[in-house]
């Protein structure tokens, strides 16, 4: 499924964590790669644990070269935030936004969470680890984040309860949290390599998240029990 507009758009982070006019000129790509170095080792050796001089050798550049794309350690792991949760910040605001009825609102919020949970698996990790000892004003940043995203989820239920197609006795608030707490789980357990393909997570999470609401669904594919 193509990525919305939103997605493709360069992140705000971007601007914010790398001001220095060199480090612009230089270009994201560069800056990825010391992202992506630097959540690896956050992830490996935690955030307290990891130099700058190690993020550097681990990007193939030299110290003070780091420099030219970041201020200091803290701004990679606002990065790395950044990143993690930008697919869902994303994704909240378009079905909110969205005209579309609520089955498919659920099936659209199922795959593009799970697909930027494969996309952004090492930095959600990260985010995990390491959120509580966020800033107080990045830790709040966020938080909003979180609660409009499930705010998102709440009207998808209440939607699909006016139009007929979810059960009417459900709690919105519950069942949000209930959709949420299944599809963040999978950032724990997944694999890449692993017997399970995200193509098959998502089909079978989208066969019983839809289930739970009370939708009859005709799945094209099955977990088989003996994986």
């Amino acid at each position: 499924m193509p990525e919305s507009g939103i997605e493709r758009s360069v992140p705000p982070h971007r601007r914010a964590v790398a001001p220095k006019a060199r480090g612009r000129d230089l270009g994201p790509s560069r800056y990825e790669q010391i992202v992506d170095a630097a959540a690896e080792l956050f992830r490996r050796k935690g955030y307290a644990g990891t130099s700058i001089s190690e993020i550097a050798e681990a990007a193939g550049m030299l110290k003070g070269s780091l420099y030219h794309y970041i201020h200091t350690k803290e701004d990679l792991l606002h990065a790395i935030v950044e990143e993690a949760h930008l697919n869902t910040a994303a994704l909240g605001e378009e079905l909110l936004a969205s005209g579309a009825p609520a089955v498919d609102k659920l099936r659209l919020a199922i795959e593009r969470h799970l697909r930027g949970t494969e996309k952004n698996l090492i930095k959600i990790r990260v985010f995990n680890a390491e959120f509580s000892g966020l800033p107080a004003e990045r830790f709040a940043e966020i938080i909003a984040r979180r609660d409009t995203y499930e705010r998102s989820i709440r009207e998808i239920v209440r939607q699909g309860q006016r139009e007929g197609a979810f059960a009417a006795h459900l709690d919105p608030r519950l069942t949000a949290a209930s959709i949420l707490a299944t599809l963040n789980s999978v950032q724990a357990w997944f694999r890449p390599d692993g017997d399970l393909s995200m193509t098959e997570i998502i089909d079978g999470f989208t066969d019983l998240l839809l289930r739970s609401v009370g939708v009859e669904t005709h799945p094209e594919r099955t977990l088989h029990e003996d994986r």
